[in-house]
């Protein structure tokens, strides 16, 4: 029986694509530089969405790579790295969904 690797393809960039939004909020060096606090203070914006609590805004901004990873893994199924990579930033998705869910919650029931 011989067994067949998966191919290298568009669908391998799936996994590129979600190491980016890791590496978006990792903080690097002996100054812990994290890109997306750098990002957010050249734009002006505030952190967290209460002052020093609340939703972290960075974390809910890495939608903008589990989303392309989750839509490339699904379509090329086929190609090597899909399947972690779809489950692995369809988690996080779901984690920035329910994220400002839960904070919306929390503050109509505590207001």
């Amino acid at each position: 029986m011989i067994q067949q690797r998966k191919p290298l393809g568009i669908g391998t960039l799936s996994l590129l694509v979600l190491i980016l939004g890791f590496a978006f909020n990792y903080g690097w060096g002996s100054e812990n530089f994290r890109f997306g606090y750098y990002l957010f203070d050249l734009l002006k914006l505030p952190i967290f969405s209460n002052g020093d609590q609340g939703l972290h805004l960075p974390f809910v901004a890495t939608a903008i790579f589990w989303i392309p990873a989750v839509i490339i893994a699904s379509k090329y199924r086929s190609h090597y790295g899909t399947r972690v990579a779809f489950n692995v930033a369809g988690f996080m998705l779901l984690l920035c969904i329910v994220g400002p869910v839960v904070d919306i919650v929390d503050r109509f029931v505590n207001s």
